[in-house]
């Protein structure tokens, strides 16, 4: 990190699983790291702001004027019952940060944008940059049309989208999949209530998706939007086996038609091929579910 650590990078929705991540790698990499939160904070660092308000996000891009910048504010609850919210957050409150950043006549060197592999909906086999989007929910179309309006800015500022695939690791919220089946593990219940365990996702550690979001801010390349997976998946009934494992309990599935969802993706699945291209080295293979599981299990 010689001759960044000057630089100040301000992380939206700092307090989320993701944006504590993202804090503690460039804190330990020597960033001034700043960002907005929704939630209390006593950070000095971390500004109180609802970025579908645009004078919040204006206060705190004149005052922070970041070098960097990774928006991960957003309402990433697939299962959210708010669909105004979603929309509003995930569209407009993204736009209000670009708009603010242009108006402080502020450059940053990278500004990521998280989107969603859940633009794709279920299309084909292997999800790539190159496919048409098809989103079957809410979330995902909150997203696509976040990406369809951002682009009208990269001529502008030097702006990544990343498509995220599934993601895990040490302080998810309980009400995703992965946490709430280890929360059944560590009380060790007798009975796990669940949708389709037979679907195939990415289940990646969320440390790996910090390294590539970090190569990719590092990076020359700007405008272009790019998966950021492992294209490695697994079904939910796997997820179960590896536990049982690791913990030497078992666990009776039971299948809740209320937790299967309409328009239920079978398989999401990313190609690596764009991200290959553009990331010096696809640490991936570090990282075994098996482990990543341990982890949290332990935590």
């Amino acid at each position: 990190m010689e001759g960044l650590s000057n630089n100040r990078i301000l992380i939206t929705g700092i307090t989320g699983f993701t944006g504590k991540h993202l804090e503690e790698f460039y804190k330990k990499n020597g960033y001034d790291v700043y960002g907005t939160t929704f939630s209390k904070s006593n950070d000095s660092n971390h500004f109180f702001c609802d970025i579908t308000k645009k004078e919040e996000i204006n206060a705190v891009i004149t005052d922070v004027r970041p070098d960097y910048i990774i928006h991960t504010a957003a309402i990433s609850f697939v299962a959210g019952e708010n669909q105004n919210e979603m929309y509003k957050v995930n569209v407009f409150g993204t736009l209000n940060l670009l708009e603010s950043v242009l108006e402080a006549k502020i450059f940053p060197k990278k500004i990521i944008i998280a989107s969603s592999a859940a633009v794709y909906g279920s299309i084909a086999p292997i999800l790539s940059e190159d496919l048409c989007p098809k989103p079957v929910n809410h979330y995902g179309n909150s997203k696509l049309a976040m990406e369809n309006m951002v682009q009208n800015y990269f001529h502008s500022l030097n702006i990544i989208i990343t498509r995220p695939f599934n993601y895990t690791g040490v302080g998810q919220a309980e009400n995703f999949l992965i946490p709430k089946i280890i929360r059944h593990f560590k009380n060790k219940a007798k009975i796990i209530e669940l949708g389709n365990i037979n679907v195939y996702r990415e289940f990646n550690d969320v440390n790996y998706l910090i390294k590539c979001y970090h190569q990719l801010l590092l990076s020359k390349e700007s405008s272009i939007i790019i998966n950021v997976c492992s294209s490695k998946t697994y079904t939910i009934q796997e997820i179960i086996n590896c536990l049982e494992e690791i913990t030497n309990h078992k666990i009776e599935v039971k299948i809740n038609e209320k937790y299967i969802r309409k328009n239920e993706i079978e398989s999401l699945r990313g190609s690596t091929k764009m991200l290959n291209d553009f990331i010096v080295n696809n640490t991936s293979s570090d990282y075994s579910l098996k482990e990543t599981l341990k982890k949290m299990y332990l935590s």
